[in-house]
Formats: structure tokens, C-alpha cells, sequence
């Protein structure tokens, strides 16, 4: 179940989404399929960009994209029951799906997305 994700200072890692979760107290998961629109592509720049600016250095939080057309990544999808792009910040006991949030400001809201991943990350620290 390989992942791409971020690590501390923004390395990129190399890790299945569940060692992720063992490892970070917060995870910002980015769940794609092989074909991704322009928004979808801007939804992970943005929430990549987010946990950066606002999370390096700090080895409780990870960003981890996955690819769900991988079949390694299927159990990790059926966990957050995706089916489509979706955007899931996960603890090891819970997660909240902000998937129709972060389609509606995007594009148009970029730093108002950045600011709610960044206030839903921080309550769960």
C-alpha cells in the first residue's frame, strides 16, 4: 500500500498510509484516482502547500497523497470509504472528510482552504 507523503521539513516519504498513521498524530490525506482534472491537481497543490507553510518540522503531522486506481491502496481507501477524489484529515481514532468543503473554495478560495485544513489539523493535535 505505497503512499507519497511529506515528511519533516517537507522531504518527500515513502510510507503506506496506516505506517503514516501509526507514525503522525494527524494525517491530511489527498485520495485520487488515475485521471484527475484541473481541480483535483490544484486541491493537492494547495493542501500540500498547506500543511507546509504551516506544519514543517513537525514529525505529528503528514501529508500523504494516494493513488486509489492502485490496487496496494485499496484497503486504505475502503477505511475512509473513498470512491472519488476526497480530502480526509485522520487521527488514529477518527477522521473528518472535508472533501465537498475543500471542491467548493479551491479554486476560488485557495487561502480560505489552506486556513481550514490548517484550523481542523490544529484540532486534532
Amino acid at each position: 500500500m505505497a503512499a507519497c507523503g511529506t515528511g519533516q521539513a517537507g522531504e518527500t516519504l515513502e510510507a503506506t498510509g496506516l505506517e503514516v498513521l501509526d507514525n503522525a498524530k494527524v494525517t491530511v490525506f489527498y485520495f485520487h484516482g488515475k485521471q484527475r482534472c484541473v481541480t483535483c491537481v490544484t486541491l493537492q497543490e494547495v493542501t500540500q502547500q498547506a500543511v507546509a507553510e504551516n506544519f514543517r518540522g513537525n514529525p505529528d503531522v503528514q501529508f500523504v497523497e494516494v493513488d486509489v486506481s492502485e490496487k496496494e491502496n485499496q484497503a486504505l481507501a475502503d477505511k475512509y470509504e473513498i470512491v472519488f477524489s476526497s480530502l480526509v484529515i485522520a487521527t488514529s481514532n477518527n477522521h473528518l472528510d472535508i472533501s465537498q468543503e475543500a471542491f467548493d473554495l479551491v479554486m476560488a478560495q485557495p487561502e480560505t482552504l489552506k486556513a481550514l485544513i490548517v484550523q481542523e489539523v490544529n484540532a486534532r493535535l
